[in-house]
């Protein structure tokens, strides 16, 4: 019984996949005319006609339905990663795996909200599998639109019978996803006017030495040596601090982003889907531009996402991409815990939101343990933020969404701002 029903659920799904056309709809009211007609006007020809007419939309509907071959679909790109707002060509090869050749279709790639592209165009007849002819490979433009990972597909194929009456609606389920990489701004080194550099440029050769000036200090570790410790910072910090050496001819620097969607403006709709905001974007293409940059200058670069993966991009770490990853599916949240925000390195570069005091408070114990921060801040914060940021001896730069992120990054260069004396 229960293998009679899946038959009968299985017909009925394979029928509700067809739908008459306009020639169809006509052909069928013709018919209808026809066999009431014909016992009015004494004309038993029209049931003749009717019955052919009839003939005509189940032979097609029966040819359609045949004509389904089992088709596979095979999706490449190149390039494989795309860049928001770069264009990639995206190739579709589909193969006919039956012993029949299929009907001419249309086909349809289902393209989501993220990315761009007409993806869509005539499929020709393909001829039984194994033989010349039973493979296809059609290829459209595909456009980045948004940072993410979007979902591409379905394929979806309109097959149409030979005359045109009937045409048969099918999807295959082979999906694909495509990752938009946030958009890069080329950087320059910045020149500080101070005495020596923090972060934005590589320092040079000569200049590299371990002196007192090089030696900073780190919270206490279990198994660090006593003659390793910081008296006068564990004086100052109140809890255990060891000396810990870094040489500037191996720079180190950290980017961390600041996820608390209330800094971004953000609100989650019913199905929990984050609004759009686009000095959340302003802020996500420039923490992707100072990795990149720094990377490309020689830096050793840690990248932060409270709450998600520390990657560090070195020679034996994750690769610059896996970063530029991470920032791609970075999604708002509604809890905005700084536990994990401290990269552990020395230079900090940090985008933040709008910030309150009470935020920006947050901020500053979360980073008190670096020797440099260099803050990206939404204009909107308010002035005793910003204030407080100053007094921790931040260096802070103000952005509104619509601004060039090389203009505000050149806005960096500026005397040594130091996060704690």
């Amino acid at each position: 019984m229960t293998l009679v029903r899946r038959l009968v659920q299985g017909f009925r799904g394979t029928v509700g996949t067809l739908r008459l056309t306009g020639r169809g709809w006509a052909l069928l009211v013709t018919a209808l005319v026809c066999f009431v007609a014909a016992p009015i006007a004494s004309l038993p020809a029209l049931l003749f006609v009717t019955a052919l007419l009839v003939g005509l939309l189940g032979g097609a509907a029966v040819l359609t339905l045949a004509g389904q071959a089992e088709l596979s679909v095979r999706r490449t790109f190149d390039p494989e990663v795309l860049t928001q707002g770069e264009t990639a060509t995206a190739s579709l090869r589909i193969t006919n795996a039956s012993r029949f050749p299929t009907l001419e279709a249309t086909w349809f790639d289902q393209v989501p909200r993220g990315l761009r592209a007409a993806a869509s165009g005539r499929l020709p007849v393909l001829a039984p599998a194994g033989t010349p002819g039973s493979v296809v490979e059609v290829r459209y433009r595909l456009h980045g639109v948004r940072r993410g990972r979007h979902v591409l597909g379905p394929l979806r194929l309109e097959i149409r019978d030979p005359f045109g009456v009937v045409i048969r609606r099918v999807a295959k389920v082979e999906q694909h996803p495509v990752v938009v990489l946030p958009r890069r701004v080329e950087l320059w080194p910045l020149a500080p006017r101070g005495a020596d550099h923090d972060g934005a440029s590589k320092p040079s050769p000569q200049n590299v030495g371990v002196g007192e000036d090089d030696i900073i200090a780190r919270s206490y570790l279990p198994g660090d040596s006593m003659k390793r410790m910081h008296w006068k910072a564990t004086a100052h910090r109140g809890e255990l601090m060891v000396r810990q050496e870094e040489q500037q001819v191996n720079p180190r620097a950290a980017v961390v982003i600041d996820p608390d969607a209330r800094s971004w403006g953000l609100d989650a709709d019913r199905r929990g889907e984050w609004d759009e905001s686009p000095s959340l974007e302003w802020g996500i293409v420039a923490a992707a531009s100072v990795s990149v940059h720094l990377v490309r200058i020689g830096y050793s670069v840690t990248t932060v996402v409270p709450g998600g993966p520390v990657r560090s991009l070195d020679e034996h770490g994750s690769t610059v991409n896996d970063a530029l990853l991470d920032l791609a599916e970075l999604r708002p949240r509604a809890e905005g815990s700084l536990v994990d925000a401290d990269p552990g390195e020395r230079t900090v570069f940090v985008v933040l939101g709008v910030l309150d005091l009470a935020h920006a408070e947050r901020w500053i114990e979360a980073l008190r343990h670096a020797h440099t921060v260099l803050a990206f801040v939404e204009h909107g914060s308010r002035s005793d933020a910003l204030d407080a940021l100053s007094a921790a001896r931040w260096r802070v730069v103000r952005y509104r969404s619509g601004d060039d992120v090389a203009e505000r990054w050149s806005d960096l260069d500026g005397s040594r701002a130091l996060a704690a004396p």
